[in-house]
């Protein structure tokens, strides 16, 4: 008896009303998982727009900082967020060994990230400047040709978004080609390990090169890592789930109404 009553409770339908030759007669399960899950994809929706918003906030303002006049490396690490601070210094390659980061992209060319080690006047720490991309010219080259670093002065922004990702250092697998380093994936830790090994123990920081005309590097920088397009278009995916389950809520309850007719005899 029991089971019966919920069956019956789980069945029935809540309330009904007509739509031309059908009607819509939505029952007490289904409509409990709409009223549960459609809140939730909504919800999940308007939060990847938050994060969009909040995602171009911050990239107008690293945007602003990076366009500001240069200053010194020792007055920019003063500053409370020193994230994309334009800086120029004085100084020294240490030498001529490079890291060079794998599977990096500029638009659909995979090519490399190039890393040097410098020595500015003014810090006690070695810098590691990232001398910008470099194109893989076919399938079977492992290193790029790296040009001489022999810069006396590095203009650059300051990058600290880059921290320690666990899953790349444990997976983490160095090739040495004379004296470039490769490694698939840039992880913050894995390089200071790395450098370590080579003598040196760096600023926890990057300095990335700005752009220069003659030089045959690329230096493209993007300013985040997940641009504000990427949670709008997940936004857009939340609200057309939202829509689907709409959809097949009103297909399923509604179903046609059935005529009797009688038939006489002639």
């Amino acid at each position: 008896m029991a089971n019966s009553f919920w069956q019956r409770l789980i069945h029935q339908s809540l309330f009904q009303f007509s739509i031309g030759k059908r009607v819509f007669a939505p029952s007490l399960f289904p409509t409990i998982v709409f009223l549960l899950l459609l809140p939730t994809l909504l919800r999940l929706g308007v939060w990847q727009l938050d994060r969009a918003q909040e995602k171009r906030d911050i990239q107008a303002n690293l945007i602003e900082k990076s366009a500001i006049d240069a200053i010194s490396l020792e007055e920019a690490l003063k500053q409370n967020n020193p994230d994309q601070a334009s800086v120029v210094f004085l100084g020294q390659p240490l030498t001529q060994e490079f890291l060079v980061i794998d599977n990096q992209k500029q638009g659909r060319q995979l090519g490399y990230e190039i890393l040097g080690l410098y020595q500015a006047e003014d810090y006690t720490q070695p810098i590691l400047i990232s001398r910008g991309w470099l194109p893989r010219k076919d399938f079977y080259q492992k290193v790029p040709d790296i040009p001489e670093f022999a810069d006396p002065i590095i203009k650059g922004n300051l990058y600290l978004s880059k921290g320690a990702n666990q899953v790349v250092a444990s997976n983490a697998q160095w090739e040495q080609f004379d004296n470039k380093h490769l490694i698939g994936q840039f992880d913050m830790q894995t390089i200071e390990e790395k450098v370590a090994q080579m003598g040196y123990h760096i600023a926890p920081f990057v300095v990335r090169q700005k752009p220069e005309e003659e030089s045959p590097f690329v230096r493209n920088w993007p300013i985040i890592a997940s641009p504000p397009e990427k949670h709008t278009a997940y936004a857009l995916q939340w609200f057309a789930m939202a829509l689907a389950l709409v959809i097949i809520f009103v297909v399923v309850n509604t179903k046609r109404l059935k005529f009797s007719a009688s038939k006489e005899e002639i």
